[in-house]
């Protein structure tokens, strides 16, 4: 946490994240913050905002007093605002509007003709009363409609057909990170970082991962019946660097058990697949191994590591 200037516009204001991101005015927060301005405080943080909270505007003179506030933050925020607090706020913008605010979200049931003045500034509405789509919470509906329409960085995109631009557009798309092992004919454990690795079937249980011809490990799972694969939580990201390494001291250090059929099963990872190896597929420079998964297991409450650019990622909300 990094603390901004103490007073802003004349108004004192509690800050979180850092001051070189882009602002999220807070403005009539529950004192002290509710759950829920406290979850969506945390989201915005994590997703690369900085969150200003300012103390109570002046009585009877708060939409100068907000106006003021806006002219003296150095970019344009967002503002966050409660449906009570509409009252100050639209006045605040009904002017200068875009000028001051890049867009404005309301916390709370808010009549249409209460905003009507702010013609040409993004407005979304969270109305707690309105059904949600499964899964959608208030905090990732709040990140969507920022980066729609105040993005952390203006959009560049790159374009081409050559094997650096694919090979970056791929790594566009985050997925999680695998140990993949197997036991080799002498019984020893092998073992590599993968994160190419998919779920195809749920009857038959059937999953995939991808080993590139070049790997020094490619006879040894083509000649195994079976694999395992083992899905890393963030506080395995070391094991991830050693497995990834080209060394025969992989498994060093590190706690692993068997099941029905030998392959390495690292202990305390997020999901374990037992699997026999159902098919291989030659594609391109990978062979794609299909596995029938024998046996899961996984923990509900640990948080996946992720890779996404190139660098390890966690999650920025639930």
């Amino acid at each position: 946490m990094i603390a901004s200037p103490p007073r802003i516009g004349g108004l004192d204001v509690q800050s979180w994240g850092d001051p070189q991101d882009p602002v999220v005015l807070l403005i009539g927060a529950p004192q002290g913050l509710s759950p829920d301005w406290r979850r969506w405080v945390r989201a915005l943080v994590e997703a690369g905002r900085h969150v200003l909270l300012a103390d109570a505007l002046e009585a009877g003179d708060e939409a100068a007093g907000l106006r003021r506030l806006l002219t003296d933050i150095s970019s344009r925020p967002a503002i966050l605002c409660s449906a009570q607090t509409l009252a100050a706020v639209v006045p605040a913008l009904v002017v200068t509007g875009p000028a001051l605010a890049s867009c404005l979200i309301v916390a709370g049931e808010a009549p249409v003709e209460a905003t009507a003045p702010l013609d040409g500034l993004p407005i979304l509405t969270l109305d707690p009363d309105a059904p949600a789509d499964p899964g959608e919470t208030a905090d990732a509906v709040i990140l969507a409609f920022l980066e729609r329409q105040a993005p952390r960085e203006a959009l560049y995109y790159q374009a081409g057909s050559d094997p650096r631009t694919l090979r970056d557009a791929l790594g566009c798309f985050a997925t999680g990170v695998t140990v993949v092992t197997t036991q080799d004919e002498a019984g020893q454990p092998v073992g590599l970082t993968a994160n190419s690795f998919s779920s195809v079937s749920l009857d038959p249980p059937l999953i995939l991962f991808c080993l590139a011809r070049s790997s020094s490990n490619l006879e040894r799972f083509q000649r195994a019946a079976h694999f395992a694969i083992n899905v890393l939580h963030i506080g395995q990201q070391p094991m991830s660097g050693a497995f990834a390494r080209s060394s025969a001291e992989r498994f060093d250090g590190v706690a692993w058990e068997t099941w029905d059929t030998g392959a390495p099963i690292l202990s305390g990872s997020l999901a374990s697949f037992e699997c026999a190896t159902h098919q291989v597929v030659e594609a391109g420079d990978h062979l794609v191994f299909i596995g029938r998964v024998t046996r899961a297991r996984f923990e509900p409450r640990r948080a996946p590591l992720l890779y996404f650019r190139g660098r390890y990622r966690r999650l920025h909300f639930a």
